[in-house]
């Protein structure tokens, strides 16, 4: 009798010893699942901040280029095509504005909003220059010229 309890007892602290570890198992498996959900969330959490960053920056630099540009326009510009058309003066001039404009632009935006551009659009300079231009194209168009 003493031997089949003898047995039933190990039986029993090797049953009781296998659940324990499947549920350590189980309680793993969950915690990872819940530790790489946290995680994800994190990053996406990051994500999101990281676009709006960008997304303001763009939206502060579009704003600049538009009103210099425009200001541009309306001082020197215009007169400056009217000397070319009439020859009094070279198109160097007109191309020397767009320098102007990307100075005056560039001095104007933040070191962060600069960084937070180049991080995701490759180059800063580049898509300021590019800007530059397709609102030349934009004041042109609205003036009709």
């Amino acid at each position: 009798m003493v031997e089949i309890q003898t047995a039933a007892s190990q039986v029993l602290v090797s049953l009781a010893l296998g659940v324990i570890s499947l549920l350590g198992a189980f309680g793993l498996f969950y915690i990872r699942k819940g530790s790489l959900w946290l995680d994800e969330k994190t990053k996406q959490l990051k994500d999101e901040k990281l676009r709006k960053q960008l997304d303001d920056a763009l939206d502060d630099v579009e704003n600049l280029a538009r009103v210099t540009v425009g200001a541009i326009e309306q001082t020197t510009a215009k007169a400056i095509r009217e000397a070319v058309k009439d020859g009094k003066t070279n198109r160097e001039e007109l191309t020397s504005l767009s320098k102007i404009a990307f100075s005056e632009i560039k001095s104007k935006v933040g070191p962060e909003a600069q960084k937070v551009i180049t991080q995701n659009l490759g180059s800063f300079d580049e898509y300021l220059s590019n800007l530059i231009e397709v609102k030349v194209l934009e004041l042109k168009a609205e003036t009709g010229q």
